[in-house]
């Protein structure tokens, strides 16, 4: 049976804010902890690991419910513990674990529940309320079918930032380095473990979902679109058949980690299945990482072989480093299998962040195109702002001609420096040729790519970071389009947009030499040169 989001938000009781929930920074290290399943399928139990002397636990759902974002679906009892300190993984550079960690609650899913992100508000005693911790969990439906399978960006978040290393909560290792922020990547571990808690929203909110996803799921929801969440692990772990439950995959904000199986099931469903992805997402498909699972235990191996480093170890950036599979960028050149990302996703990753960048598009050419129809792009020119961050990609088509169409685009100064081509320095000069790139393949799939994190904030305002970033309608008129044309129907429209005739798609691949031919070749960030292909941003789009 296909999943009800119109009904699940229709739902008053239990309703609350994002400003009522919000945590300070990270959240209370007094009510740490973690939940031994990154995700569950309805029918099943989460078992959560607490430290401290909080005593329950409130689970909400996140959607739109009226605009309040989120709803409270069960409270349950915690049993105060204090844990153990987290736990060294051998050979990994430091990397920890809270594996030993005992449960101190559980929470029996409803069997009628509704799949969604859930997040767990952990909140402490006195004197340290009525600060909370946060623990985020997705809520499977495994049978049921969607219009839209949405994938959290969990082995981002979840895993590769998060910088938990011990009680102290804030000076821990991740793929990244150690400390807060991003650390040193000389310092880097080599693994991280999903059984701790989640320390960074206070440091690099950026990566948090609640700044790039939160927005977008409550877009999604409030137009009542049929939805299954997923997550990274389910995505590694059941491959095609999970896609077959769906019309569209849907990858959102900072979708940075990617492990081969996930990359094969969705190329693999995209060419012999036919099937459709949207990566509205920026810095996607960047890292190729690999999951190792121990029992309930998930823990991500990322040795970073593209770059030099950690410190101690004798090796060269490039060399092969994880003695099991490379695990450094998609696209390095160094790397006889190099599969770069934009092969999956039309796009390829240049501004490193964090920048927070307005675009604007064109009316000519981009407002003649039908998946603009019913907004005002359609008239005018217009400004989205700050959507251009807070990490942005190159529009890269790899389609032939006739089988791609650039659906927007913008070119801008990128003083901060962009990526080179093996994605380990981030300081070449030049411009990011942004764009979303919409192409077809010839097994019947369909592929968009937005090449930036933050095309949700043009959506919804209601997000982490880029507080009062004003939404636009056209982008909203957009979006309602794109998913229209590619198969899934709102069933509670937001008010101001409009549904458009659906075009099935057959306006995105158009017939070879009907496109402009572009200006000038465009060149990798190293400068070397390769294939021309459409950018018609470079002479109609000021560098902002």
């Amino acid at each position: 049976m296909p999943i009800d989001i119109a009904a699940e938000n229709a739902l008053t009781e239990g309703r609350d804010t994002f400003a009522n929930l919000t945590t300070s920074g990270h959240g209370d290290i007094h009510a740490q902890g973690f939940a031994r399943s990154i995700s569950v399928n309805i029918g099943e139990t989460v078992q959560f690991c607490v430290d401290g002397a909080s005593t329950t636990i409130d689970i909400y759902r996140v959607g739109w419910y009226g605009g309040d974002g989120f709803r409270k679906v069960a409270t349950v009892t915690n049993t105060p513990t204090t844990q153990p300190e987290a736990e060294v993984i051998p050979d990994t550079n430091g990397a920890t674990t809270c594996t030993s960690w005992s449960v101190t609650a559980e929470w029996d899913v409803p069997s009628d529940a509704t799949s969604g992100l859930y997040v767990a508000l952990v909140r402490s005693v006195a004197p340290y309320a009525p600060n909370a911790f946060y623990i985020s969990f997705v809520v499977r439906d495994d049978d049921a079918e969607a219009d839209i399978i949405y994938k959290t960006s969990d082995s981002t978040w979840g895993a590769a930032y998060n910088h938990y290393g011990t009680k102290a909560a804030v000076d821990g290792k991740n793929v990244y380095g150690t400390g807060v922020g991003v650390g040193n990547i000389m310092d880097r571990s080599l693994v991280v473990d999903y059984h701790r808690p989640v320390i960074t929203r206070g440091t690099v909110p950026q990566t948090f979902w609640m700044a790039c996803e939160m927005p977008l799921i409550r877009f999604l929801e409030r137009q009542g679109y049929s939805i299954k969440y997923v997550s990274s692990v389910d995505l590694d772990q059941q491959g095609v058949p999970l896609l077959q439950k769906g019309q569209i995959f849907l990858s959102s904000g900072h979708d940075e980690y990617w492990t081969t199986p996930m990359r094969d099931a969705v190329e693999t469903w995209r060419d012999e299945h036919g099937g459709r992805s949207i990566f509205m997402s920026g810095n996607e498909v960047f890292w190729r990482a690999r999951y190792i699972y121990d029992g309930d235990r998930v823990t991500m191996a990322c040795y970073k072989d593209t770059m030099p480093g950690p410190t101690g170890y004798t090796r060269t950036a490039g060399s092969p480093f994880d003695p099991v599979m490379w695990t450094g960028t998609w696209k390095d050149t160094r790397w006889p299998d190099r599969r770069p990302e934009w092969f999956l996703t039309g796009t390829d990753f240049g501004m490193n962040g964090v920048y927070d960048y307005d675009v604007t598009v064109p009316k000519n050419p981009y407002g003649g195109l039908k998946v603009w129809g019913g907004s005002s792009l359609v008239d005018s020119d217009i400004t989205l702002t700050r959507i251009m961050g807070f990490e942005a990609d190159h529009a890269h088509p790899t389609q032939p001609a006739g089988s791609y169409r650039i659906l927007a685009a913008y070119t801008r100064a990128a003083p901060g420096g962009l990526s080179d081509a093996n994605g380990e320095n981030y300081t070449m000069p030049g411009n990011i040729e942004w764009g979303i790139v919409a192409q077809r393949y010839a097994g019947g799939g369909f592929t968009v790519g937005f090449g930036t994190c933050q095309w949700s904030w043009a959506l919804d305002a209601t997000h982490d970071r880029g507080e009062g970033t004003p939404v636009s309608a056209a982008a909203q008129q957009f979006t309602v389009n794109l998913l229209n044309d590619m198969g899934a129907a709102p069933a509670t429209l937001m008010s101001g947009v409009t549904l458009q005739p659906v075009n099935s798609l057959d306006e995105y691949a158009v017939e070879p030499g009907s496109q402009p031919a572009p200006a000038t070749s465009w060149r990798l960030y190293d400068g070397t040169s390769v294939a021309p292909f459409l950018l018609l941003d470079g002479e109609l789009a000021p560098l902002a």
